[in-house]
């Protein structure tokens, strides 16, 4: 399971120990003492010879500054712009190379150390201008280190941004005191008597999501000072969020779960992004995903609205969360030969519905997440669809054994964290999903896949070919059908008898062929013919094509041919119009050219764009071999410029670039 560790052990003992020291003191300066002075000093002694320098130590008397008051932020701490809809993140992702993490259901916090590296304030969000003083609180949160060996050349002090999160796996014993995880946190933060909360803070966690330096005048520093003052080369985001770890701070860097997208996506190819990143287990509840420009210049530039960064954008999906039991695990068969997995669950509401099924997404998932029958889970449902298990609550007293065989027999064969019948005779359990997937793209009306399935068990459907095949007296001689359904289903097959390029593409199946893809293929080729006698480098040569991707698909097109030719002689393929531009774009210098542009412009991104696709040529997202050129007003730090100088693309500059258009 990917987790975010409290802290190292050495770290958990030493704060376990000032937070002790901190009570204590707290006890003694007002009155109530507990501890004899003796005993009070061998705990000072201890934590000193452990971390001499720990800010606790220092502190004369119980002053944890003033905690009365509001604390202001500066630059403020500002909300995400936020959407639901995947093709507006994608028009996000197309602006420039980004980092994504986990957006955790927690508490925002700032947390300040001085230019020794030592904590001295936290405060809450609160409005984004200024935030409560928890200071106190935050002392008791082992997971939090106190005091930082910085190493910078200047002096500057450090402000640490995160979120504090209650973990999944520590809420059990704290289940009566609060109703819900999302109302832990805010709820142990906003109690004025800290001691009685000293064990829930404990156990509480924080994932750093920025930081800011300043210097001796209050100056935030900005993005490429703060790069200098690492002593790092570029400008990434992701490399402040390395150097965070090294101080000891969870960020999800080291777990995978904060990294650098592939800048190649299409929207199939995010839609499987945003699958397999929601499935990866964690030991938190997540609000969503949060998408931030990789180059910290370029976040810097774009600047912020009142309300949120322009640079960022948090993509959420809706749905609440409800805890069950699972009564059974039940697999399925995907037409690749995908073993699908969903939970039976004991009956519970969950928004406004009796739910009692939830998807479990792989093997690797039920297995690294501890689901078995009899074991309680958080499942939660977005919008309409089948709701997901997000997370272990409490688990089963056995474990749950994946399968090693197909229903057909055979051995399943793990890819990656999935099971599959590779084997390449039929399998009765993938030609059924393969022939549902293919009727419900063309839309047969009539046509479900109890039908198929009956259509199968008389032996009248053995491939897609044989649906057209298909008379009226066949289907009269199986129950249910009584001569005007018959009429209506064989009818409806027929109409299907002229399919467009794309639907046909698509009803293939393809490996890495969806509809948006297939449509993508179509519009460039026009003919079945052209598709087939293309080549993975020509594909790949297409916005929204990687290498592998082109590969996979026309691969998996080769090895469909036998299915191919029998549908040939039942359908016809419609060709796909191919839009045409002017003899005059083909004789432009900008046709066929792929163009990227860093920087900031004097015309809006989004006007270029489209003055570069009507010349026949490719507004790309980052700098490659490919690359034609890059459009830059001035030389900088940005990883696309660096790029075209290590690669050797030239550079242009606005005027010139723009002169050609």
């Amino acid at each position: 399971m990917a987790t975010s560790s409290l802290a190292s052990d050495a770290t958990a003992r030493i704060e376990r120990l000032a937070s002790r020291i901190l009570v204590y003191k707290k006890l003694y300066y007002t009155g109530k003492p507990t501890l004899t002075d003796e005993a009070y000093d061998a705990l000072e002694e201890e934590l000193r010879r452990l971390d001499p320098e720990h800010p606790i130590l220092a502190m004369v008397g119980y002053d944890l500054g003033k905690a009365e008051g509001k604390v202001p932020h500066e630059p403020p701490m500002l909300s995400l712009s936020k959407t639901y809809e995947q093709g507006e993140l994608l028009q996000f992702l197309r602006k420039a190379p980004v980092v994504v993490g986990d957006k955790f259901d927690g508490m925002a916090m700032a947390l300040e150390f001085d230019e020794n590296g030592r904590f001295y304030r936290a405060s809450t969000r609160g409005s984004g201008s200024f935030g409560e003083n928890v200071t106190e609180h935050l002392f008791h949160v082992l997971s939090i280190p106190k005091n930082l060996v910085l190493g910078l050349p200047v002096e500057v002090t450090l402000e640490v941004r995160g979120e504090v999160y209650f973990p999944i796996a520590a809420f059990k014993p704290f289940q009566e005191r609060f109703d819900s995880y999302r109302n832990a946190v805010p709820g142990t933060f906003g109690r004025k008597d800290v001691d009685a909360a000293v064990d829930v803070l404990h156990v509480l966690a924080f994932c750093a999501y920025d930081f800011i330096l300043k210097d001796k005048s209050g100056r935030v520093l900005e993005a490429d000072e703060t790069h200098e003052a690492l002593r790092q080369q570029g400008t990434s985001f992701l490399s402040r969020l390395r150097w965070l770890e090294e101080k000891g701070f969870y960020t999800g860097v080291g777990a995978g779960l904060t990294r650098k997208l592939p800048e190649d996506l299409d929207a199939d190819g995010l839609k499987e992004f945003l699958d397999t990143t929601y499935a990866a287990p964690r030991d938190y509840l997540m609000d969503g995903l949060v998408f931030r420009f990789d180059d910290d210049v370029a976040w810097e530039t774009m600047g912020a609205t009142s309300h949120h960064p322009r640079g960022s954008l948090a993509f959420k999906q809706t749905g609440e969360t409800a805890v069950t039991r699972i009564v059974d695990i039940e697999t399925g068969m995907g037409r690749s030969g995908k073993v699908t997995f969903r939970a039976r669950l004991e009956p519970v509401q969950l928004s406004g519905a009796k739910i009692t099924y939830a998807t479990l997404h792989n093997a690797d998932f039920i297995s690294q997440g501890g689901y078995a029958p009899g074991a309680q889970v958080l499942i939660k449902r977005s919008g309409e669809v089948i709701p997901a298990i997000i997370g272990l609550h409490e688990p089963s007293n056995s474990s749950y054994l994946v399968p090693e065989k197909c229903p057909c027999g055979y051995d399943l064969s793990r890819v990656g964290p999935d099971l599959f019948c590779l084997v390449k005779v039929a399998c009765a359990h993938k030609d059924q999903e393969s022939l549902v997937y293919f009727v419900q793209t063309l839309e047969i009306l009539g046509v479900s896949d109890k039908i198929v399935a009956r259509l199968r068990e008389a032996g009248l459907l053995a491939g897609p070919a044989d649906l057209f095949r298909i008379s009226v007296d066949d289907l009269l001689g199986l129950e249910g059908f009584a001569k005007k359904s018959a009429e209506n289903v064989v009818r409806a097959i027929q109409e299907k008898r002229r399919l467009p390029l794309a639907t046909f593409l698509t009803a293939l199946g393809l490996k890495r062929g969806g509809e948006v893809k297939c449509k993508d293929v179509a519009r460039r080729y026009g003919t079945l013919e052209a598709v087939r006698a293309a080549t993975p480098e020509d594909l790949a040569s297409e916005k929204g094509w990687a290498t592998k991707s082109a590969e996979d698909f026309l691969q998996s097109l080769h090895e469909k041919a036998d299915l191919v030719e029998s549908l040939l002689q039942v359908v016809a393929v419609v060709p796909e119009p191919r839009s045409n531009l002017s003899d005059e774009a083909k004789a432009h210098p900008y046709f066929g050219k792929s163009i990227c542009i860093t920087g900031a412009l004097s015309r809006p991104r989004e006007d270029y764009k489209k003055s570069i696709e009507a010349l026949g040529a490719k507004l790309v997202s980052s700098v490659t071999s490919k690359t034609d050129f890059l459009v830059s007003n001035e030389a900088s730090g940005s990883s696309k410029y660096q790029q075209a100088q290590k690669l050797g693309i030239p550079v242009v500059n606005e005027e010139e670039f723009a002169a050609k258009l």
